[in-house]
């Protein structure tokens, strides 16, 4: 492991209360002023939400049946009525004549939750058929519970989204999340995780090990870059470098300082496709100076370069699954055995 940098008193104060955060399969404890920055989310298909009431459910559908028509004069709805369950509408349709000869429909599914729409997008895929998917898009929905208190962590199997929880035991569908960490306290330092549990699953698990897994990781990749550029590669500070673990994920680090003051830190993990322990794509990152969501942007960054490395170990080493998972080690998840409380840092 690396060497430990501990906590500067200002650090320890923001730590002083922390709290977790889900997402995904996922948590992170952080200070409690922290607030989670959504992107993407994909379980096993995008998931977005909306401000809107059931009155503006069928209001939603439209406007993206204005923007499928628009985009491709060829789009074809084929279906524009309720959805599967109480308080839900589904569309479905063909976005191109091209679409249409693939037999590629599309499903968008929305669901009505409080003040909250969700939209549910899925595709009838290679071997099946409309009903198999509708089918689907009716237990989505039907697991789709409204979580607006982030002080309240879910206790079953299932996947955080913005907004809301999704229940499921079945673990083999593709899964992809995106999200940042804003700290108040701190407004020009920024932390984001992103994870794809079948990113490269066109590969066998033969062709995965053998040609792609060195050349994915992190250093291997700076290696690349360092041999591909030569002397043109951008002068920088190495900070820190080299094998890092976090829970039971044994992956590389690289944590340097840019000439302009910007500390760019970055974790990378490279799993195995499919397998929902350990995703086959997993980065985190952590950037200094940023104003306006631009890297650099800022006068100067608000932390020092060794409360920088210590905000990074001690936000990297909280992140850990929710609850446990197929083939994750004891201790690498945090529920039923924690419970979130006010914490004191280290």
């Amino acid at each position: 492991m690396p060497e430990h940098i501990a906590l500067t008193l200002r650090l320890k104060k923001l730590f002083q209360d922390t709290k977790l955060v889900c997402f995904g399969r996922y948590a992170l404890a952080v200070p409690k002023e922290a607030q989670i920055v959504w992107g993407g989310t994909y379980f096993p298909s995008k998931i977005s939400s909306f401000l809107g009431s059931v009155e503006t459910l069928r209001e939603r559908a439209e406007k993206d049946i204005e923007k499928i028509k628009y985009d491709d004069k060829g789009a074809e709805i084929t279906y524009d009525k309720s959805g599967p369950i109480e308080l839900s509408w589904q569309i479905r349709y063909f976005d191109s004549k091209a679409a249409k000869q693939l037999n590629l429909l599309f499903f968008n599914t929305y669901v009505s939750k409080g003040d909250i729409i969700f939209r549910l997008g899925n595709a009838v895929d290679e071997g099946q058929s409309e009903e198999q998917v509708a089918a689907l898009e009716e237990n989505r929905s039907k697991s789709l519970h409204l979580h607006l208190d982030d002080s309240i962590i879910p206790l079953t199997e299932g996947y955080c989204i913005e907004h809301a929880f999704m229940a499921s035991s079945f673990y083999g569908d593709q899964e992809m999340v995106d999200v940042g960490i804003y700290l108040p306290s701190l407004p020009d330092v920024t932390f984001s995780i992103s994870s794809n549990k079948d990113a490269y699953a066109d590969y066998s698990n033969e062709e995965f090990e053998k040609e792609k897994r060195k050349e994915l990781s992190l250093l291997a990749r700076i290696r690349k870059a360092q041999e591909d550029q030569g002397t043109m590669y951008p002068q920088r500070t190495v900070l820190r470098e080299g094998k890092r673990a976090v829970q039971h994920w044994q992956g590389e680090e690289s944590l340097i300082k840019r000439l302009d003051g910007v500390h760019d830190f970055e974790w990378g993990f490279v799993g195995t496709p499919k397998d929902v322990a350990n995703p086959s794509e997993f980065i985190v990152n952590m950037y200094t100076k940023v104003e306006h969501n631009l890297v650099g942007a800022a006068k100067k960054a608000s932390v020092t370069d060794d409360e920088a490395v210590a905000l990074w170990d001690k936000l990297l080493s909280g992140l850990k699954f929710r609850v446990k998972v197929p083939g994750a080690p004891e201790g690498s998840y945090y529920l039923p055995e924690h419970k979130p409380s006010t914490a004191s840092a280290e």
